[in-house]
């Protein structure tokens, strides 16, 4: 049996009932996934997923924030970042192309308390201050790991390779287990992450609502200046700045899936009015929504 690789993108990333990322093509009777992103819908906005990710750029650069830092990872580089990591993923240069490995950890453990679980996974995925790393090549420990990437890449074009992508990946932690002895970890403040992602569950609910500060701030327990400090921190915005972006990230996913209204789009998405959705869009988007459903209708018109 071949398992086709999937194409991701910002329009593409679903989120299930506590607002982690379904991670498409993980299944449990095969809880691995080989995706391709190439980033044209825009960015792969915050999100969170229990998957363990591995990546590698084929080509162009790729910019993955976390709570309290950003790395660009350029061409033939790649990265890993730990399970349940809050980050966002966009495009450093104008043509990105990047393969990404996601599995659930038993695909490594095989079952739960697993000696492979307890003494090799458990370690990584449970330090909190084990978010990311990079892999440029500049030890023969990276160049071994860039390696395993090109090889796990190119295994999943061929058919019945659950084995060997399994035994891959398994060789793939060792050196991981090496290469965080030698990288240096970053304090994380998982308090201010942890209160984030509540906070960012309650607005993806109800963001077609009237959403203030307070409701905001109610989420995770905390005040409101607390919240707009935990923002601020984590993400680089205000609460409220957030609310704007993801409310207009909804609009122009049904701007582009749907036929229904821009009246009705402007209702689904929480806004008080359409004359005001329309004037945030125009401002935000450089168009008017019915000029960027227009001009994805003729793109669409073109491939076809």
């Amino acid at each position: 049996m071949k398992r086709e690789a999937v194409n991701v993108n910002a329009q593409n990333i679903q989120l299930n009932y506590n607002q982690r990322e379904t991670v498409a093509g993980v299944t449990t009777e095969y809880p691995y996934s080989m995706h391709i992103a190439d980033f044209k819908a825009g960015p792969i906005p915050w999100h969170w997923h229990e998957e363990i990710e591995f990546g590698y750029v084929l080509n162009g650069q790729i910019e993955i924030t976390l709570a309290n830092r950003t790395y660009i990872v350029q061409k033939n580089h790649g990265y890993f970042t730990n399970s349940n990591v809050l980050s966002r993923f966009s495009k450093a240069t104008d043509t990105v192309l990047a393969h990404t490995h996601l599995f659930h950890p038993i695909f490594l453990s095989g079952h739960f308390k697993s000696i492979f679980e307890t003494k090799y996974l458990d370690p990584v995925i449970h330090n909190k201050n084990i978010d990311a790393l990079i892999f440029t090549g500049k030890t023969p420990n990276q160049q071994k790991i860039l390696q395993k990437l090109r090889q796990a890449s190119a295994l999943q074009h061929q058919e019945n390779v659950e084995f060997q992508t399994r035994n891959l990946f398994s060789e793939l932690w060792l050196l991981l287990l090496e290469e965080i002895k030698e990288q240096p970890t970053h304090t994380v403040n998982f308090q201010n992450q942890e209160r984030v992602q509540n906070m960012l569950t309650f607005i993806h609910a109800h963001y077609s609502e009237k959403l203030t500060l307070n409701d905001i701030a109610a989420a995770a327990s905390v005040s409101t200046r607390e919240c707009i400090r935990c923002f601020r921190n984590t993400i680089r915005q205000t609460p409220l700045e957030y609310v704007m972006e993801y409310r207009l990230n909804m609009a122009k996913r049904l701007l582009d899936d749907t036929e229904i209204s821009i009246t009705e789009v402007s209702y689904h998405c929480g806004f008080s009015s359409n004359a005001y959705f329309g004037k945030i869009f125009r401002e935000k988007c450089g168009m008017t929504p019915l000029q960027y459903r227009n001009r994805n209708i003729d793109k669409r018109d073109v491939l076809n």
